[in-house]
């Protein structure tokens, strides 16, 4: 009799563990509102999601990478609007000083204008964002710009303490987006020389020279000066340019990117999203399934040796 009732627990146990089992999933089911809880519920499935997952992070990522990209844009994009405005005012006092109604005082006034303006455009050209010089290439945690320290007995020339490197931004799975324009491309050199290596105008230079010959009373020199200006605002006019398209295409790229996540979304929520209708009628079913092998458990006990004298 011990045997058949040993059995009789053994056969219960493992009825009563998986109907548990069943039980269990069943309330997990309509709690997460998923029918994907673990990958022993469908490991085709979960193997899939969880890839679908990883790239919907990397789209995480390639998003803030692009709002940070925008920042830098932005930010340079806005110094060198403020510059352009400047450049319109620095020729506007330049032709007051090349007029032959301007007198030697009036010009001497009008330099020291056009040395505030100088170091204005030099605050500009050390923009920060993030605490990054936007205009210092990819050594970005130096200040690029600054008066010659060198230079005494009072620092004038300005210097370009950084590189001619362009800092690209992973914005897509394959897409690389330069962030920046390197200083010396948009400024020229600050070496004191009008022109920079590589054709780019050095407008420091440019300034500093005008400057002197307003101080100088040097009409001939002042025209100079202004035709170099002018070069230096079609200079400016293209890199904002540069920086405009370069804005629109990380604007079309995260459209893009937001749209495929939004897809791979969908694809994630039709395979792990449970059917709340179903997962409430299973979870009712297996209660009572659990409830009916408890009480057929209750019964093995009641049996004793009269039940088999009887």
């Amino acid at each position: 009799m011990r045997a058949v009732e040993s059995n009789w627990y053994r056969n219960f146990l493992s009825n009563l563990s998986l109907t548990k089992n069943r039980y269990d999933d069943a309330i997990t089911k309509v709690t997460s509102g998923k029918k994907l809880n673990r990958l022993s519920d469908n490991p085709a499935d979960m193997a899939y999601v969880l890839g679908l997952r990883g790239k919907v992070e990397q789209i995480d990522q390639f998003g803030k990478n692009i709002s940070t990209a925008k920042s830098f844009l932005t930010a340079g994009e806005s110094a060198m609007n403020a510059i352009q405005n400047s450049l319109y005012r620095v020729i506007t006092l330049a032709e007051q000083g090349a007029s032959e109604t301007s007198t030697p005082e009036g010009r001497v006034t009008i330099a020291q204008e056009i040395d505030q303006i100088r170091d204005s455009i030099l605050n500009y050209a050390n923009t920060e964002v993030m605490g990054k010089f936007i205009f210092a290439g990819s050594d970005n945690d130096s200040i690029p710009f600054e008066k010659d320290p060198l230079e005494v007995p009072t620092p004038d020339n300005i210097i370009y303490n950084g590189d001619g490197s362009v800092v690209n931004v992973q914005a897509d799975f394959s897409i690389l987006v330069p962030t920046n324009i390197p200083g010396n491309e948009v400024f020229g050199v600050g070496n004191a020389i009008a022109t920079a290596p590589g054709g780019s105008i050095d407008m420091f230079a440019v300034l500093h020279d005008l400057r002197d010959a307003l101080i100088a009373d040097d009409t001939t020199a002042i025209t100079a000066s202004m035709d170099l200006m002018s070069d230096f605002q079609e200079q400016i006019n293209e890199s904002r340019g540069e920086i405009g398209n370069n804005l629109r295409h990380l604007t079309d790229i995260q459209g893009m990117l937001n749209t495929y996540q939004n897809s791979l979304r969908v694809k994630i929520s039709d395979l792990e999203d449970a059917d709340m209708a179903q997962a409430i009628s299973d979870l009712s079913r297996e209660e009572v399934g659990l409830q009916a092998t408890l009480q057929a458990g209750s019964r093995i006990q009641r049996h004793s040796l009269m039940n088999y004298l009887g």
